[in-house]
């Protein structure tokens, strides 16, 4: 019976988190016998969060998040780590996500590391899929990664970006390298019946069009933008959309986390508030998984996010979607998703120059959604071909190790 042990997972308190989890889980389990041990920081939480896609949840016992300690069983160190070489001695293969885990935003790049070197010195075959990686900042956390790299059985990129940092600033073998997409493009999402039901429970008339807003609270975190400064600006954003396009607005708050620094249903109430005579809806309900927001955000008009996997939702559904982004992950999944032939300008914007810019709302406002969808038409089959080949490979190492 194979065993993946699944890595890069922080908690399906992010729905980005879950749609990978999810995916993955849902598409490798298909085959008989296999099962994926999700490795996370919220065990009980994922265990519901991704019922019915074939995982088990575990508290990752290689990574220890401090502002996630009370989601956590309570367990002493020697019991942490039996726990851990257990898991290891069963593993077939540890197969890593995370999409943007090792890069220099988060500080977290390192320790998701430990899993893979452990397996790699007992010779269990690990692979990395659908990454973003960099750039690094701290020449030993690049040396690091580098160094676990070198020694995968597999290592897959998500977009054009990381791929030409990775061969050339790494200088990892071409060979070595996939280019491939994010496993999220296979994420499947509800029913239209579970997406009336969540949009008339927001208040929103089943008939009309609507354009999706998907803020996010931990933005600020990671660029030169203040709480204020961004307040202002996502709100600026969404009265013009009102504005310009005549389409109720419905706001996705793709991240339910229990910090509150990183809560996207905060914001989107917040911005709510500030908006009285605009028709916004706030989708928050509890409850409201991934595929939920995917089956949503399919169904707008329009999809602008902060949140690079509510793009993603968007995009893999054939809905035109801008990201509003603070890393370079967002330009390369979004510029090789749409093609070089549509501006970059129109589906991706650093989120620091947008708020600076007085006048990037009515461009964003005004944007042909009809021209953006029959750019995403042709390629959106490439790109989940490209997340299903993926599915491929990790079932080859499993059969040839």
């Amino acid at each position: 019976m194979p065993n993946i042990l699944l890595t890069g997972i922080t908690s399906c308190e992010s729905r980005g988190v879950e749609a990978l989890a999810r995916s993955l889980a849902t598409a490798l389990t298909t085959t008989p016998d296999t099962t994926v041990t999700v490795l996370t920081q919220t065990p009980a939480l994922d265990t519901e969060a991704l019922a019915g896609s074939g995982a088990d949840c575990t508290a990752d016992p290689f990574v220890i998040s401090r502002s996630w300690a009370t989601l956590r069983p309570v367990e002493t160190e020697p019991h942490r780590r039996e726990r851990a070489a257990r898991l290891l001695k069963h593993a077939d293969l540890v197969l890593a996500t995370g999409g943007d885990l090792h890069t220099a935003d988060y500080g977290v790049s390192t320790p998701y590391l430990a899993v893979l070197d452990r397996a790699q010195k007992l010779g269990i075959p690990t692979a990395m899929i659908g990454q973003s990686v960099g750039p690094f900042t701290d020449p030993a956390e690049q040396a690091a990664f580098t160094a676990t790299a070198q020694r995968l059985d597999l290592l897959t990129v998500r977009e054009s970006t990381t791929l030409s940092y990775l061969t050339g600033h790494l200088a990892l073998p071409e060979e070595t390298v996939v280019l491939s997409a994010d496993p999220a493009f296979l994420l499947e999402p509800s029913g239209p019946e579970r997406a009336a039901q969540l949009l008339a429970a927001a208040g929103l008339d089943a008939a009309q069009e609507y354009v999706c807003l998907a803020p996010s609270r931990g933005v600020t975190r990671y660029s030169p933008i203040t709480d204020t400064q961004h307040l202002d600006a996502i709100t600026r954003l969404a009265a013009t959309l009102w504005r310009v396009r005549r389409r109720p607005l419905v706001l996705v708050p793709h991240c339910h986390d229990s910090r509150e620094h990183n809560d996207d249903r905060l914001l989107a109430r917040q911005i709510a508030h500030r908006l009285p005579g605009v028709p916004v809806h706030v989708l928050d309900a509890d409850g409201t998984g991934a595929s939920d927001y995917k089956a949503v955000l399919g169904g707008a008009e329009l999809a602008i996010s902060e949140r690079l996997h509510a793009s993603i939702a968007a995009l893999s559904s054939g809905t035109p979607a801008v990201a509003l982004g603070h890393s370079p992950k967002f330009h390369g999944v979004l510029a090789d998703t749409y093609g070089p032939a549509a501006p970059a300008d129109d589906v991706h914007r650093d989120i620091a120059a947008f708020t600076a810019d007085p006048t990037a709302a009515e461009h964003l406002a005004r944007l042909n959604a009809d021209k953006l969808r029959d750019h995403l038409a042709p390629r959106i089959p490439n790109a989940i071909a490209l997340a299903t080949a993926d599915i491929a490979r990790v079932r080859a190492l499993l059969t040839n190790s």
